[in-house]
Parts: structure tokens; sequence; C-alpha cells
């Protein structure tokens, strides 16, 4: 129960007032102020497999939820009441909150997972007759659904996440670049992505705000040396033979010359033979250390998975622009308690985390629930069925 205790302490009731009443969150609200629908998302975030309008309804009218949320026994509300209010409550709430407790779980995390940020997108699609907002790919059945993406920096806690619906960030060289080049926090920090920004001219910006990269490109990237490559003799790690070290200008498609050379990190993978190219922008990291901060890229993939496994993060439970950045935030928040939770408890995974998580968190609330009644079986029926006779 500390365990449980010490991370809710993060997003203490006075925090939350607080960023009600900067946000006015609950101007014109009658029922459903911020406060309590966070309580209420989060909540069914963790101790729900699989989250929806009807199940918040449920979780509102239970007596231990209602008991601890200081909900009177008169209070009811609807799931079509819910839904619109996350068609218009202030998103600015929820982002407050998320930034937060990143800030506040930021602070104790290592050097290491501070300076490395991963950066990726998923993507969600649903028809066309469900949602208004997103964009269309064209041809064949892919024109009948509207696609919305999330981009997430990634260290080892979600660092950052932007939301685009607009068909101009279908592709990864605006929607990974421009997530980036907003979201560099440090001088020290270092970025990495896959192969999805191809753009020299991406490459270029960064290397002028800056901002460091490690990426990969295509093994017949065309390429004009800058400086020779300086190994003269195979280098092994445990999955790599790296064979080339050099700086390289890179070509367009129009075959315009990068302005910037970049450091081209030539390997092969032992397993398969596989020519394997890494590219940076800094010259004062190894190439093998090159390499593996390009393989720990795989811990957004992991992040990703979680999610939309155990959060349930590709069901949209609301289909507007408001009501899904709502969820997006909440989503981010509870990813935060929960990876926190996991180190805290040594556990590895996210499955029996989350479910050990939603243990505790209950048994809080029914701790809590006995003080209430003072352990008064009258006191707990009259809480629990506040109508009855």
């Amino acid at each position: 129960m500390e365990t449980i205790h010490k991370l809710l302490s993060f997003i203490p009731d006075k925090a939350l007032e607080a960023f009600a009443i900067d946000t006015r969150v609950n101007k014109s609200a009658k029922k459903l102020h911020g406060q309590l629908l966070f309580k209420l998302l989060f909540y069914c975030m963790v101790t729900e497999k699989d989250n929806s309008l009807r199940g918040l309804q449920s979780a509102l009218e239970s007596a231990v939820f209602r008991t601890v949320s200081s909900i009177p026994g008169e209070f009811t509300v609807s799931h079509s009441s819910i839904s619109e209010r996350l068609n218009v409550i202030n998103v600015d709430f929820f982002e407050k909150i998320f930034k937060y407790c990143l800030a506040a779980y930021k602070n104790t995390a290592s050097a290491l997972n501070k300076d490395i940020v991963r950066f990726d997108s998923t993507i969600i699609s649903m028809s066309t007759k469900l949602m208004n907002i997103g964009y269309n790919l064209k041809g064949g059945d892919a024109e009948n659904y509207r696609l919305i993406k999330f981009t997430i920096g990634y260290s080892d806690l979600p660092d950052c996440i932007c939301f685009y619906k607009d068909q101009t960030y279908n592709s990864e060289n605006k929607a990974l670049a421009e997530t980036i080049l907003a979201n560099q926090k440090t001088t020290t920090q270092i970025n990495v992505f896959d192969r999805g920004i191809t753009s020299r001219d991406n490459y270029d910006r960064l290397t002028d705000k800056e901002i460091s990269f490690i990426s990969r490109i295509n093994p017949g990237a065309k390429q004009e040396v800058h400086l020779a490559n300086t190994i003269t003799k195979p280098i092994q790690t445990e999955t790599l033979t790296i064979t080339g070290d050099s700086w390289v200008y890179l070509f367009t498609m129009h075959k315009k010359r990068s302005n910037h050379p970049v450091r081209l990190i030539e390997a092969v993978r032992k397993d398969n033979n596989e020519k394997i190219i890494f590219i940076t922008n800094r010259k004062d990291i190894e190439n093998t250390e090159v390499a593996a901060i390009y393989k720990s890229r795989w811990d957004i993939e992991v992040f990703f998975k979680f999610i939309k496994q155990h959060l349930n993060f590709s069901h949209l439970l609301n289909r507007t622009e408001n009501g899904i950045k709502v969820m997006m935030y909440v989503t981010m928040t509870v990813a935060i308690l929960l990876t926190e939770y996991k180190k805290l408890r040594k556990l590895t995974g996210y499955k029996i985390p989350k479910r050990k998580f939603a243990q505790e968190l209950e048994n809080d609330i029914l701790y809590n629930f006995v003080l209430l009644c003072n352990g008064d079986p009258t006191i707990a029926k009259r809480l629990i069925y506040p109508n009855s006779s």
C-alpha cells in the first residue's frame, strides 16, 4: 500500500484543484467536474480490461468509487453525458496533469535515460462513418477510413506526445521531424528514430540547430565521401561486425547534395549477414555505442504495444478531437505511474504489474472505505445504499 500511496501522492488533490482553477475546466460544469472525470478515467483505465463509456458509468455508480470520491447518493450520470463532457472539457487540464507527473518522475530517471529519446509514431484508423476527423489514404478500401497519428518521444517515460490529424502528417518526414524539433529539451539529448525520416533536408535542419540524432539509412543511399573510413580492422560486438566509420555527404532523389556531412557507420548482422547502415551527426560517440543506442529504439515499440494492449489506447472511447486528446493525456499519465510502479516493485513486463497496480489501488480504496464507516456495517450499508430505508 505504501507503493500506491507514493505514486498517487504525485497527483495530490491540491494540485488537481490548482490545475482546475488555472484552466477553468469546471466552468459551466454541473456534475462531471475535471477532477472527478480524471479520477474516473484513471480508475477505469487501470482496473478495466476493455474501457467503454458504459464501463465508466458503471464505475461511477459503484459504492466504493463513489464513497472515496465523495459523490452524493443522488448523483447519477449517463454514459452519453460522459461522452458529451469529453467532447467539450478543457484538454489543458489533463495536459497539465501529464506534464506534472512527467516532471516529478523524470527527476528519478538515470542520466542515460534522460538523454536518449526514441521517436516514433502509431496510427489509429476508423471508418469514416464513425469518425469525421483525420486523413484518408487514397485508393480502394483505404478511402473508407480516417487515420489519426500519435507521435511520441520516449526515454524510459513518454517525454512528449503529439496528435496529428492532417494529411501532410501522413509522412514521417513531417511528423517525426517536427516533433523532434519541438521537443529538444537539453543540449545533451540524443534523438533516435528509424528510417521514417528519409529527407536529407531534415538531417540538415537538425544539424543546423545542433540537435543530435542517430538513425539508419538504406545501404544503397547515394553518397560522397567527406572523411574516409577510419576502421582498419573489423570491430566485433555481440550481434554485429562493424566494418566502416566515415563522414559522407548524402544526396536527395533529385541529386542535390546535403549541406552537412553525416557520420556513416557500416555493419553486418552476424545472424543473417544483413548489411546495416547507421547515421549520426555526433562525432564524440564510439561506433559501438551508436549501434547500441539505436538498438534501444526497440523500447518505444514495446511501449506502443503496452499502451495498445493493456491500456486500450487503440480503442477510441470518444471520437471527437477533444475527447481523443483527453484520453491521450490520461493514458500517458497512467503509463508514467505504471512504469514507476514497475521500478518500485522490481517487476518486468506490463501485464502483471498492471494487475498488481490495480489490486493495490482497489485495496487502498477499500481500506479508506472501512475507515469512513469505522468498521460499522450499518454505516457501510448507508454508504452503499444511500436511498434505502
